[in-house]
């Protein structure tokens, strides 16, 4: 039996640029994992079986990971027969790409367990059909995701810096967000040229970037709206992972946070840039 980690991720900055003819949208956002994770055991079995500890997220055929498995079966001809079990640790509808980080992790597994008969740029096409957000977890550091998501440009920065993540409790369908997006909502890309200078400080990215989602999901779930101010309030400065709900700010948890956390049942994370 083999234990693998499973990183969730943060967006440092997401803009809707375009709508697509195939349903999905063109975006451009700035990613990088975090320390949070899902731990996941995976042995040889007797067929495929996909099973987590969150009663809430569908197991086997309904889940990401069992999809992204089947994808390697069906692309290589080899049968892939593994009992996965997922301990879930990073929240679900978060905006933290948990379910597509188990994807690749174990796409990325099962690939080097049959001795990589799939070529890492055939892997990160797998991993795309997969679902939009399972490329990026192929790479590390801080990375430029364009395209639907599939298309990726690393940067050559890394960051270290702590950060907190606050989890409303609140699960939000990304779709769902996306379907909220009108045209003038769209941002013209050649106003993002700006970005490319300030890679190297995250905490000017931060301050420069936006969230197109970001500002649809803290007018639909309150709560969202409620956990920026707070942070705000307590000197932060807050940003919106995804299509939330999490709300991420650089730093670390005074007690005063940590005590609001607590009254209102939001989710505190201490993490850092990995």
């Amino acid at each position: 039996m083999n234990t693998l980690k499973s990183y969730a991720k943060v967006n440092l900055g997401l803009w809707v640029i375009g709508k697509r003819p195939d349903g999905y949208h063109d975006i451009v956002s700035y990613v990088h994992k975090v320390s949070l994770y899902d731990t996941i055991t995976i042995k040889p079995y007797i067929k495929l079986r996909v099973r987590t500890s969150n009663p809430f997220i569908p197991e086997n055929e309904g889940n990401i990971v069992y999809k992204a498995v089947r994808a390697f079966e069906d692309f290589t001809g080899l049968k892939a027969d593994f009992d996965i079990f997922i301990q879930k640790k990073i929240p679900v509808g978060g905006g933290l790409g948990g379910g597509s980080s188990n994807a690749a992790v174990v796409l990325k597994y099962v690939n080097e367990y049959f001795d990589n008969p799939v070529s890492e740029k055939d892997l990160l096409k797998l991993a795309s059909y997969v679902g939009a957000d399972v490329p990026l977890f192929f790479k590390d550091g801080l990375i430029k995701i364009s395209g639907k998501g599939e298309i990726i440009e690393e940067t050559n920065e890394r960051y270290t810096e702590e950060l907190i993540i606050i989890y409303p409790n609140v699960q939000v369908e990304t779709a769902g967000i996306y379907k909220k997006v009108s045209f003038d909502m769209l941002t013209n890309p050649d106003n993002l040229n700006i970005i490319n200078s300030l890679l190297r400080d995250v905490k000017s990215l931060i301050s420069a970037s936006g969230n197109t989602l970001g500002n649809i999901v803290k007018e639909e779930f309150p709560v969202i709206k409620e956990v920026e101010n707070t942070l705000k309030f307590l000197g932060y400065e807050p940003f919106i992972t995804g299509s939330g709900s999490s709300v991420c700010a650089l730093g670390t948890a005074d007690k005063k946070l940590e005590d609001i956390c607590k009254v209102k049942n939001w989710q505190l994370h201490k993490v850092r840039f990995l």
